[in-house]
């Protein structure tokens, strides 16, 4: 007989199906200096705004992400201090995997994995980078 699922489990697979996407994890990676908006997502990550609308709002249901009104624009901000424990593991796992396959088969093509501390903030016109 098969064992129910708990509560908590179930949320566990919530959190980590609303990770599972390559873009999430780059907003929340994003996100890791005090929040950002829209605009400012849309510029770093080079994807249209409706995109990263539709994936902040999969964050926001899954409560790892709040939404903070300012005037006009909104600051989305992590929710909670282990969001980020959670995006460390996976990027520190992700670059150990990443090492042994270069020493294994020689080096991989650039791009393949997202890097914590690159930030490109070219264009950006959100309040927070206008202050830089």
């Amino acid at each position: 007989m098969k064992q129910p699922v708990d509560v908590v489990t179930q949320d566990a697979a919530r959190i980590a199906r609303a990770i599972s996407h390559p873009v999430r994890l780059q907003i929340l990676n994003e996100l890791r200096e005090g929040g950002a908006y829209v605009m400012h997502l849309t510029s770093v990550l080079g994807r249209p705004q409706a995109n990263i609308s539709q994936h902040l709002m999969v964050l926001r249901e899954a409560g790892l992400v709040t939404a903070i009104r300012e005037g006009m624009t909104v600051l989305y901000q992590i929710s909670e201090p282990e969001v980020m424990a959670v995006l460390d593991a996976l990027l520190i796992l992700a670059e150990k995997r990443r090492t042994r396959q270069q020493i294994a088969s020689g080096p991989l093509p650039e791009g393949d994995v997202h890097h914590a501390g690159r930030r490109r903030r070219g264009k950006c016109r959100c309040p927070r980078c206008r202050q830089l």
